[in-house]
């Protein structure tokens, strides 16, 4: 990346499938960092995010007019009473790594929620994973427990990290979360 190609992110839109499932499925493919072994076809990426983009913040980063990375988050869980909780999702283009888009990306997907009213943020990590755990310490996260050998994928047992973001004090009773603006 020059210094003249400036990063722009926005709001995703279904426009955005395939690039968005083609970086998914790189972590796929290559790594242990998504459970998934399955790649994610554009039409299926477009349907999950038209079935939460009113509720959860898709956002993507842009490098030159092409999509070079992508934040979301989604349910913690789907019981009425994590309403107030979400899950963040954060991946950048291998072409993209270590140009602090990540940080970015990262960075407006919390203050989005925040701005939403979750109280909190989840993210599960795969173990060892360092420069994803220095990416949520850096954002205020805590390893807040661990699941040992929760996966199996290219041939190992992978454990997960269960890392925690406080956005919000307790509010009795919370005021229900805005959609997506």
């Amino acid at each position: 990346m020059s210094t003249s190609d400036a990063v722009a992110v926005r709001l995703a839109q279904a426009g955005d499938a395939p690039a968005a499932s083609a970086i998914l499925n790189h972590y796929i493919a290559e790594s242990v960092s998504n459970f998934r072994t399955e790649p994610y076809g554009p039409e299926e990426w477009a349907e999950q995010f038209a079935a939460n983009a009113d509720r959860f913040p898709y956002l993507v980063a842009e490098v030159g007019g092409a999509v070079a990375g992508l934040a979301y988050a989604s349910a913690w869980r789907p019981k009425q009473a994590y309403a107030w909780t979400a899950e963040s999702t954060v991946y950048v283009s291998p072409g993209h790594q270590g140009l602090g888009i990540g940080s970015l990306l990262y960075g407006e997907l919390l203050k989005r929620l925040e701005q939403q009213g979750f109280r909190s943020v989840m993210a599960q990590v795969s173990q060892p994973n360092p420069g994803s755990e220095a990416l949520h310490e850096r954002f205020g996260f805590e390893l807040v427990g661990s699941i040992r050998d929760a996966g199996f994928k290219h041939g190992a047992w992978i454990g997960v990290g269960i890392w925690q973001k406080t956005l919000a004090a307790l509010a009795d009773p919370p005021a229900p979360t805005a959609p997506v603006a």
